[in-house]
C-alpha cells in the first residue's frame, strides 16, 4: 500500500514555481513502480457530492467539475483508459476493489498532512496496481476555476479541484512526484500545486511510458469540421463465461474492399488483479468465419505469434490469457471465449485494430449470459476520427429463445445503459417500443425483435463509450449486445 499527496502553496511558492518552470528539463517524469494491466478500464466512483454553491466554473456539483479528467488522461495513453460512474454513492474503504474519489477527514484513520489537498491511496501486487482511492481533504478550501491560482488576502491558495484531480488521477495511473525526486520540470505531477492546469509534455511522456501513445490520428475528443471520416475500432465486453450456450461469443463484421489486421485478446486473470471478483483463471480463444475455426489460442506466450503479439505492444499481461493475430478479408467473424477445463468465471474479450486502412469494423456484437453485479454485461467500443459517428445499440434477450436455433434460459426483458468515457449516462432504455426515439429505431431498419428489447440510437463524437445490459428486478438470463454503424 503507498499513498502520494498534494500540498497547497502559498504566493511566495507561485512566484518561485513560475521561475523555477523557466528552466525546465523535457525528461523530469518519475514513476511510482505499479501500474495497471494492459487492457485495464479503471473505473473511478465519484462521491464527491455538492458544494451548496455554484462554482466558478458554473459547476453544481463537485462530481462533474472533476469528470473532465478522465479523458485528459485518456487522450494521452493508449493501453489503459478511465471511466467512471458519477454520483457513486458507494462507501469508500481501503481493500475492496473499488477505485473510491470522495472527501475525507482522514486518510483511513491517519491524519492528512496540515497543508495536504488531496491523497491517491493505492494497492498493489507487486508492481501490479488493483485499487486507487483518492481523498480529498475536507478541511481545505476548494473551488473551480481556470487560470491562474488565486489567492484571498492572506494564507494559502484556493484549491481548484480540478487541476488537483488531474495530478492525483495521474498518482492513481502510476507517476510519482519528480519536484521531490530532484528533477527541475514543469509539470502537473510536481508535488506544490501551481498555475499548470492541463497535463505538461512531461506528465504526457510519464504517461506514454506506462501505457503506451495513443496511435497516430487518435482524434482529440472534439470533432472537427471537414476531417477525415469516423469509424467504430477496439471493441471489447465484459461477462461470465459459463459451459455450453454460456460461452462469451463475440462478433463482428469487417466491410470495406481491403483486409483488415486486427489483434483479438481473452482476457481473465488480470481482471482479477484489477479487483473483479471470480475472473476466469485460464481463458481459451477460437476465432471463427463462417466456415469455422480458424485459429485458437490458450497462453499467448506458448503460441507461435508470441514474438508477433509482443511486438505489437498488446500483448496480455498474464501468461494464461490468450491472444491471436489475423488479417481478416471483409465478412463476418466470430470470437469464442470459453475456460481451459470447463473453466468458468468473469472474462474480456477484445479486438484491436493493428491497421489504419479504410476497412471498418461496422457491426460488433456478444451473447452471454447476464448475471448480477460484476456479472452483467459491460460492451465497450471506441469512435476514431475527426467527426461523431451515428451509432444504434441494441439489447436483445427474448428473440434468442426463438427461431431456428433458440437459446435456452434468454433474458426476459433487459435494460440498456449507454455511458461516455466519463461514466456519464448517456441513454438509458427499457422495451425500446417506449421510448422517445421510437420512430428513428424503426427508421433504422434494425428495430429489436420484441418488443420487451433496448435499444438506443446516439450520434456518438470521438472517445470511448460503455454499453451496460442488466436484467430487470435483478433477473439473469442469456442476452445479446449489438453496436450497429448507421452511418453510410
Amino acid at each position: 500500500m503507498r499513498c502520494a499527496e498534494r500540498t497547497l502553496k502559498s504566493a511566495i511558492w507561485a512566484i518561485t514555481a513560475a521561475i523555477v518552470g523557466l528552466s525546465a528539463t523535457s525528461r523530469g517524469y518519475v514513476l511510482e513502480g505499479q501500474s495497471w494491466p494492459a487492457g485495464t478500464v479503471v473505473i473511478l466512483q465519484l462521491s464527491l457530492g455538492n458544494p451548496g454553491f455554484t462554482l466558478q466554473d458554473g459547476n453544481t456539483s463537485w462530481n462533474d467539475a472533476v469528470a473532465p479528467v478522465a479523458n485528459m488522461w485518456n487522450s494521452k495513453v493508449q493501453r489503459v483508459q478511465v471511466a467512471q460512474v458519477l454520483n457513486s454513492g458507494v462507501p469508500c474503504a481501503s481493500g475492496d476493489h473499488l477505485n473510491s474519489v470522495v472527501f475525507a477527514s482522514t486518510i483511513f484513520g491517519q491524519a492528512f498532512g496540515a497543508n495536504t489537498l488531496a491523497v491517491t491511496y493505492y494497492r498493489s501486487s507487486g508492481s501490479t496496481m488493483s485499487e486507487a482511492d483518492t481523498l480529498f481533504n475536507q478541511a481545505q478550501t476548494f473551488d473551480s476555476y481556470r487560470g491562474p491560482l488565486q489567492f484571498p488576502p492572506h494564507g494559502f491558495a484556493i484549491a481548484d479541484i480540478r487541476r488537483v484531480f488531474l495530478h492525483e488521477l495521474g498518482h492513481a495511473l502510476g507517476l510519482a512526484h519528480p519536484d521531490t525526486a530532484g528533477q527541475n520540470v514543469t509539470a502537473v505531477m510536481n508535488s506544490i500545486i501551481s498555475d499548470q492546469e492541463v497535463l505538461s509534455a512531461d506528465d504526457i511522456a510519464g504517461g506514454e511510458s506506462l501505457y503506451g501513445a495513443p496511435p497516430a490520428g487518435t482524434p482529440t475528443p472534439t470533432a472537427t469540421p471537414g476531417s477525415s471520416p469516423s469509424h467504430l475500432a477496439n471493441i471489447s465486453t465484459r461477462i461470465k463465461v459459463g459451459l455450453g450456450d454460456n460461452v462469451l461469443i463475440g462478433g463482428f463484421i469487417i466491410n470495406g474492399a481491403q483486409s483488415k489486421r486486427v489483434i483479438l485478446r481473452a482476457i481473465g486473470p488480470s481482471l482479477a488483479a484489477s479487483g473483479v471478483g471470480n475472473a476466469l483463471t485460464d481463458p481459451v480463444l477460437e476465432l471463427h468465419d463462417s466456415g469455422g475455426v480458424i485459429g485458437s489460442n490458450d497462453d499467448w506466450q506458448s503460441g507461435s505469434q508470441a514474438g508477433e503479439i509482443t511486438a505489437s505492444g498488446l500483448a496480455p499481461n498474464d501468461p494464461r490469457e490468450s491472444a491471436i493475430i489475423a488479417t481478416l478479408s471483409p465478412g463476418n467473424y466470430t470470437a469464442v471465449v470459453s475456460g481451459s477445463h470447463n473453466g468458468q468465471g468473469i472474462g474480456l474479450v477484445e479486438a484491436y485494430e493493428l491497421d489504419a486502412n479504410g476497412t471498418r469494423l461496422v457491426n460488433i456484437s456478444t451473447r452471454g449470459r447476464v448475471g448480477l453485479s460484476d456479472e452483467v454485461m459491460i460492451g465497450g467500443f471506441i469512435v476514431l476520427g475527426g467527426n461523431a459517428k451515428r451509432v444504434i445499440v441494441r439489447a436483445l434477450g427474448p428473440s434468442l429463445a426463438t427461431g431456428p436455433n433458440p437459446v435456452a434460459g434468454a433474458l426476459a426483458d433487459p435494460v440498456l445503459e449507454l455511458r461516455d468515457s466519463s461514466g456519464v449516462l448517456v441513454a438509458l432504455n427499457d422495451n425500446w417500443i417506449n421510448s422517445p426515439q421510437y420512430a428513428e429505431i424503426v427508421a433504422s431498419t434494425v428495430p429489436p425483435p420484441n418488443t420487451m428489447e433496448s435499444a438506443i440510437i446516439s450520434t456518438c463524437g470521438p472517445g470511448s463509450y460503455t454499453a451496460i445490459v442488466r436484467g430487470v428486478n435483478n433477473t439473469s438470463g442469456v442476452a445479446l449486445v449489438e453496436v450497429y454503424d448507421l452511418d453510410p
